[in-house]
């Protein structure tokens, strides 16, 4: 529906128009009258007209500075002009500014009607348009609000090797995602160890906190340079510098900046942070420098709050003996994650290749010893020890290394037994895992700190919390207050204890504190619990 205003200093002329034309074919909400410019422009202000029919000759302002105003002040709306044949000149001048079309007086109603209705037509148009292109704008707005959430994502995906690196590929995604790089790119790595906070914390306000401390990186590592910070899906926090080919990046100023956030975390945010700080790579090797910065981290510990360098970053090493030894934090990454069969492929294409150019003894030793290393470390990554899989004569047969082809049937053999261990390994009987929940059930009634269960195994506190999480579903502190709870309900029920004996009983020396978190996990006071389970009990 639109508003239509008609403007004629003749009255009788302006009723003839208003009234003397049968408008109620044509979806037009309500007609408007003015008899001079002044009124006119009043009610255009007073009212979101759509369309203007008025006289050209008038006296005082004329149609002319009508249409003026209204380019000015109202430029959706549109203007039919009426006009003499003595004026045709004016007409003409409308036109060139912006009318949309003109009858001649006397006017032929037929002929005002049908210009009338192209006019609402156009309006009908135009207000389309005017939609869509607003709605074009919020979805712009909301594109551009979400493309951090968008590029975050897109590095998961990246990194899980759910993305195909092919170069058409990847430079199609980096244009839809305003990333500033191409397939040619290098990224250097840096891992955010998040090891300990000051302060007690559910699942949900780490989390939260989390995102404070990626933003923080953003801000200090970051700044102007080039990059991102996300969480990968193993919950790893990690900040990517974008590299330009052939660029270097400012390692010493990198490597100030890591130290001045690392002070930040633990002054402004109440926790203790360290940085991992790998070399530029590919993008296709990025997921095995990331894998060698973890290993770094779950090395470390015993120097927390630290700033550590690496440059293990290379995705491959030299023999010296003109045989290049392949990635094994690499093919680490690939056992873990389930690939023991492709992985299998790639060693006997590998030995296969050797074989042909006579690889010396030195050589396949330090294969040997490469995959060795290799399923050490995947076993301490997950856990449990070697010999659980493997017998002392399996894993060092010092008669394997005497030809490629022997090397490819041994390792094929012994990387397949270990892939289909730890495919078998089930989350719930994880031995590290379990040594943990004994400690915390043994320890529950000390004041239990990350740093103490992580000792406790000899693992670092960062990665424990992250696999612990994995594992379980749960935190570290989450699953020590259920616990702690779990246990307090069966003291309550089951003597007569005072209630901030119990509450020391199972490690809260507060006991407000206690009392609250009591009641937010299950409903009741502690003496109210008492009193419901007791009489059932």
């Amino acid at each position: 529906m639109v508003r239509v205003l008609v403007v004629d200093d003749e009255i009788y002329a302006l009723k003839g128009i208003t009234q003397g034309i049968d408008w109620s074919d044509l979806p037009i909400q309500e007609i408007l009258e003015a008899e001079d410019v002044n009124q006119a422009t009043r009610l255009l202000e007073e009212h979101p007209v759509d369309l203007v029919i008025s006289d050209i000759e008038m006296p005082g302002l004329n149609g002319l500075e009508l249409l003026r105003w209204i380019k000015d002040h109202r430029p959706q709306t549109l203007t039919v002009f009426l006009t003499g044949h003595a004026r045709f000149d004016y007409a003409q001048e409308a036109l060139h500014n912006g009318c949309f079309d003109y009858v001649l007086k006397p006017v032929d109603h037929d002929a005002l009607k049908t210009i009338v209705k192209r006019a609402i037509a156009e309006i009908g148009m135009r207000k389309e348009q005017m939609m869509f292109e607003e709605l074009l704008d919020v979805n712009r707005r909301q594109w551009s609000d979400q493309l951090p959430i968008l590029v975050e994502r897109f590095w998961q995906e990246l990194l899980s090797g759910r993305v195909r690196l092919s170069p058409e590929r990847l430079n199609r995604q980096f244009e839809y995602y305003n990333i500033p790089l191409d397939a040619d790119s290098n990224l250097l790595p840096v891992l955010l160890s998040i090891e300990q906070w000051d302060m007690e914390l559910d699942a949900r306000d780490e989390s939260i906190m989390e995102y404070a401390l990626r933003k923080a990186a953003a801000e200090t590592i970051l700044s102007e340079w080039p990059g991102t910070v996300l969480q990968d899906r193993n919950e790893l926090n990690m900040v990517l510098l974008y590299m330009k080919e052939g660029e270097q990046a400012n390692r010493a100023e990198l490597l100030q900046r890591c130290q001045e956030y690392v002070q930040a975390c633990s002054g402004y945010f109440h926790c203790r942070v360290s940085c991992y700080v790998g070399e530029s790579t590919n993008i296709g090797e990025l997921a095995g420098s990331i894998e060698r910065l973890q290993q770094m981290e779950r090395a470390n510990v015993s120097a927390p709050q630290s700033v550590l360098d690496t440059l293990s970053g290379q995705g491959s090493a030299n023999s010296g003996m003109g045989i290049t030894l392949p990635s094994f934090a690499d093919w680490g990454a690939l056992l873990d994650n389930g690939g023991h069969e492709e992985l299998v492929s790639r060693i006997e294409e590998l030995l296969n290749n050797w074989q042909a150019e006579s690889a010396s003894r030195e050589a396949l030793e330090l294969f040997q010893y490469g995959i060795l290393h290799m399923l050490y470390q995947s076993a301490y990554r997950k856990g449990f020890s070697i010999y659980d899989v493997f017998s002392m004569n399996e894993l060092k047969d010092a008669q394997i290394p005497r030809s490629a082809l022997q090397l490819a049937a041994w390792s094929g053999k012994i990387v397949l037994k270990m892939g289909q261990a730890l495919a078998e390994r089930h989350r719930d009987t994880s031995a590290v895992i379990a040594k943990v929940q004994t400690f915390i059930q043994d320890n529950l009634h000390t004041e239990l700190t990350r740093d103490d269960i992580a000792h406790s195994i000899y693992r670092n506190p960062a990665y424990l919390s992250r696999m612990f999480r994995k594992e379980t579903g749960f935190s570290l502190s989450d699953y020590i207050a259920q616990l702690r709870i779990d246990r307090a309900k069966r003291y309550l029920v089951e003597t007569n204890d005072k209630v901030s004996n119990i509450a020391e009983d199972v490690g809260y020396v507060h006991f407000s504190y206690f009392a609250k978190l009591f009641k937010k996990m299950t409903g009741l006071s502690p003496q109210e619990y008492r009193k419901k389970h007791q009489i059932l009990h």
